[in-house]
């Protein structure tokens, strides 16, 4: 079983330098069914699913090619992740109800140590349950968009086709 992640991510070692290797890619791409839903900037890039497929959990893969030490091979690194509306809001929610325990955990203790009623615990117990929740949510996300996430990687794997190092470097 595979340790839980809220973003996965990969990498996979190139033969080539970064800058040929992101260079070799976007040539690949242009000639691809997919080239409408990639951005690319320097030697980054984004995976999108196509509008008509997009649901409100669908992924986006966001990629980067990065120099080896030596200079001669490269890494490309990939990220899965909700899309930026998506990610904006649960981190926000995140934010949200880890403020909520901290400052209702400081509270209770406060009254608590004061020797008042102890209301302030509330925080904690609402969330705590909210920050479950929200981890949970995003589990049930990732698996309802698995068949999503391995056909980006597919994407990925066709465009570094035959640009992989043999070893790790």
């Amino acid at each position: 079983m595979s340790r839980p992640r809220i973003r996965p991510t990969f990498s996979v070692p190139l033969a080539l330098d970064a800058d040929s290797a992101i260079q070799e890619m976007r040539r690949r791409l242009e000639g691809s069914d997919w080239a409408e839903c990639t951005k690319s900037r320097g030697r980054c890039a984004d995976f999108f699913i196509e509008e008509s497929e997009r649901r409100v959990w669908s992924p986006h893969l966001t990629v980067q090619v990065d120099a080896a030490p030596d200079g001669d091979r490269s890494r490309l690194r990939g990220r899965f992740s909700p899309g930026p509306e998506v990610w904006t809001l649960f981190m926000f929610l995140y934010f949200g109800a880890s403020f909520l325990a901290v400052i209702g955990l400081m509270l209770g203790l406060v009254q608590w140590q004061s020797g008042m009623e102890t209301w302030g615990f509330w925080g904690v117990y609402l969330g705590l349950p909210g920050i479950a929740t929200l981890y949970l949510v995003s589990r049930i996300g990732q698996e309802l968009s698995s068949d999503q996430m391995e056909e980006l990687r597919g994407r990925i794997d066709t465009l570094v086709s035959g640009l992989e190092a043999d070893d790790e470097g």
